[in-house]
């Protein structure tokens, strides 16, 4: 897959369009989307979106909005979570000859 396809994958999934409907946008098989690197560039995109509505809501939080302060507080404690099962996970690995 070129990068053109890649690029335009990753856009697509950056304004949070499926796996299927980027398929058919891009007339790329569901696997092509899904595996290998139309799947990191998929992954990218959704990652990227997600991001600058996180600096969005810093933004807002930083400028003293209560309703984005308790959102980025949310968005923290959730991070925080997802580390722990990492973490966790981690640990069992090591244990387990």
């Amino acid at each position: 897959m070129d990068d053109v396809k890649l690029a335009e994958i990753e856009s697509l999934a950056e304004v949070q369009f499926s796996v299927q409907e980027v398929a058919i946008i891009t007339e790329l098989s569901v696997e092509q989307v899904s595996d290998g690197p139309g799947a990191v560039a998929y992954a990218r995109g959704k990652l990227k979106a997600e991001a600058e509505v996180r600096r969005a809501i810093l933004t807002l939080a930083k400028q003293g909005s209560t309703p984005a302060q308790k959102q980025f507080m949310d968005l923290a404690r959730q991070t925080e979570l997802r580390l722990n099962d990492v973490e966790d996970s981690d640990t069992d690995t090591e244990a387990t000859p």
